[in-house]
């Protein structure tokens, strides 16, 4: 007989249902009990009893959340319960958080950007009630947050997540969650096909015909995640600490200087080259407090001027740059994507995201709007796009013959149009200028669209930065689309209370010429 914790966590399947048991249908008698706690929302951190059944006919072992069939074997994996994200979700052998306080981690992390640490030190001090030394740790919320999402997404598809059994529980979601960023690409957010009446319009042209108008912006946000230190490499790195990825590997043993192809010294990231070596060496010292402390008393003692490099004089600026060692490219440490790039409705819905590795180029935007809006929903372009550098992408279309954005009208934003193109470009006013389409504007009620949506965005968007440092690429990419997918839910909410009749267009709808 085992003793009775204040919960007691069960499978809610009594009888096998593995196809091809001899016992299907027949009751798993066979069941152990394990002591284990349960971190809950209004309740604090529970002592609790976890049952496991265990169905001899096919070997198969029930626990709360999951089954596994023949789990001693290193194929073997958790098949969770499809029909909805559990009350009370595992997230060590012995440790389940409620769903509900994954819930508030969620909200928390989407809209105070707050970090898996701090939710973790919120819930400790303000409501963990248990004495034993029980704390919430980072981790906890990390998984709890992660497998909530995967549920939730399989639930709303009606399929099972599966998981491998053996291996490190750190790595045990990885496989699923890269599925899930390749599903998010391009039109996979839930609101990809949204429209309201902030951002569409029903207008009438001269003739007395009835056509729709909705409207996009596109923008950039420095945010991003270590990559490749070889140029245009996108493979991901085996761990964010790394500076090469599998692929390049062996490049970790060759000279940081670029060009140089020597082997690196011991204990150095550069060969025995003693220019390279010093290089390596400043490039240390620089990192180190003490540097920029004495750099910073040397100027106050002199009433020179300058950095915290020491390069203060211009004297001592053209002896350095006389080295050449400010001109010398190196990878000496990681190198990290360029931005993030946002689509997002005028009404302020996101409807797309996509990693820029070396640069917010033309052809890169050409190849995230073409990703975005596929040529075969072509109900689902947008008749605007505005951009800050849509003259600089038109030209580009125009030079290459690229017609995969056809149809989509490329308009400077009313911000940058003002304040950035000058009267002087030609091309960029005769063909990006938002004046010149009708459609934008009203001599009553002005501009009719949000056309600084995607900058106003950015600004929740890029405070994610501090939490995303650190991530791998797989948890980067599924973190950054789940607080989108987050605010797109509460956003959508917002312009239904504000009247804007928020809807998802239909498929058969978005396929129509």
């Amino acid at each position: 007989m085992f003793s009775i914790g204040a919960e007691i966590l069960i499978t809610p399947y009594r009888t096998c249902i593995r196809p091809g048991c001899p016992k299907q249908g027949h009751s798993n008698t066979d069941r152990k009990s394990y002591a284990g706690y349960l971190y809950t929302l209004r309740r604090g951190v529970l002592p609790v009893r976890i049952l496991t059944l265990y169905c001899r006919g096919c070997n198969t072992t029930y626990r709360p959340n999951y089954h596994v069939h023949r789990a001693e074997q290193p194929i073997a994996s958790r098949n969770y319960n499809a029909a909805l994200v559990p009350q009370y979700l595992e997230v060590t052998e012995h440790t389940y958080v409620e769903r509900e306080l994954v819930v508030l981690f969620r909200n928390q992390m989407a809209f105070s950007h707050t970090s898996a640490e701090a939710a973790a030190r919120i819930y400790n001090l303000s409501i963990r009630k248990l004495d034993e030394d029980k704390f919430l740790r980072s981790e906890m919320v990390w998984h709890g947050f992660f497998l909530h999402a995967l549920l939730q997404h399989h639930t709303d598809h009606s399929s099972t997540l599966i998981l491998p059994h053996q291996g490190a529980n750190e790595r045990r979601l990885d496989s699923a969650l890269h599925e899930r960023n390749l599903l998010m690409v391009g039109t996979g957010q839930k609101y990809w096909a949204h429209a309201c009446e902030g951002c569409s319009r029903v207008v009438k042209d001269p003739d007395g015909a009835m056509y729709q108008i909705d409207a996009c912006v596109m923008d950039g946000v420095t945010l991003g995640h270590p990559r490749c230190n070889v140029s245009d490499c996108t493979n991901p790195l085996q761990s964010s600490r790394n500076r090469f990825c599998k692929t390049h590997q062996q490049q970790e043993y060759v000279c940081a200087i670029e060009g140089c192809i020597s082997q690196a010294a011991i204990s150095f990231r550069t060969c025995d080259d003693p220019s390279h070596h010093n290089i390596e060496l400043r490039r240390r010292e620089q990192g180190q407090a003490i540097f920029r402390l004495k750099a910073r008393l040397a100027r106050a003692t002199t009433g020179d001027t300058g950095n915290d490099l020491g390069l203060a004089s211009n004297h001592n600026n053209k002896s350095h740059s006389a080295s050449g060692a400010s001109r010398v490219k190196t990878s000496l440490s990681r190198k990290w994507t360029h931005n993030e790039q946002l689509m997002v409705r005028c009404c302020g819905v996101i409807v797309s995201r996509a990693t820029f590795y070396n640069a917010e180029s033309p052809s890169n935007a050409a190849d995230f709007v073409a990703a975005t809006f596929p040529s075969h929903l072509p109900r689902g372009r947008p008749s605007y796009l505005f951009y800050d550098n849509s003259c600089s992408l038109l030209r580009h279309l125009r030079a290459s013959a690229d017609t995969r954005l056809s149809g989509i009208a490329l308009v400077v934003d009313v911000f940058h149009a003002v304040n950035k193109h000058k009267d002087t470009d030609t091309f960029c006013q005769m063909h990006c200028n938002p004046a010149g389409f009708p459609d934008l504007y009203d001599q009553e009620e002005g501009w009719l669209y949000n056309s600084s949506a995607a900058e106003q965005t950015n600004i929740w968007f890029g405070g994610f930065q501090s939490i995303t440092k650190d991530m791998s690429e797989i948890h980067y990419n599924f973190f950054l689309d789940e607080m989108i997918a987050i605010r797109n839910d509460f956003w959508v909410s917002e312009l239904l209370t504000r009247g804007k009749k928020p809807h998802i267009v239909p498929y058969e709808e978005l396929v129509l010429a």
